[in-house]
């Protein structure tokens, strides 16, 4: 039987998890494609050199880091944010769906 609910969650997943990734890592390409990694890890061993380890430094950098790039480039990361949102979306959806199908299951076979 959890070979019959393997082959149904693979089917309902699947497709949605192929597309969704294959978007996902379109995006991470644009963002490697445009950004210099070697610059990012330079300002961050820079914070970490002043030990400025308080979370508002860290999201000012971001947001600093973020305004200064080109528009492909903020596009791309809010693109890839929005699909690893709905990759878990979707994963946790379909996992819900098998849940519920598992119980319809084991009260079909129940006898009253």
């Amino acid at each position: 039987m959890k070979r019959v609910y393997f082959i149904w969650f693979a089917k309902k997943i699947f497709p949605y998890l192929l597309i969704e990734l294959a978007l996902f890592a379109s995006f991470l390409y644009l963002i490697g494609h445009y950004v210099f990694v070697s610059k990012v890890l330079q300002y961050v061993s820079q914070i970490l050199a002043n030990n400025s380890i308080d979370p508002a430094v860290w999201s000012a950098f971001a947001l600093h880091i973020f305004f200064k790039t080109e528009l492909v480039v903020q596009l791309a990361v809010l693109g890839s944010l929005v699909m690893t949102i709905l990759v878990f979306k979707n994963f946790i959806t379909s996992l819900i769906q098998l849940t519920l199908a598992k119980e319809e299951t084991k009260l079909v076979g129940q006898s009253f």
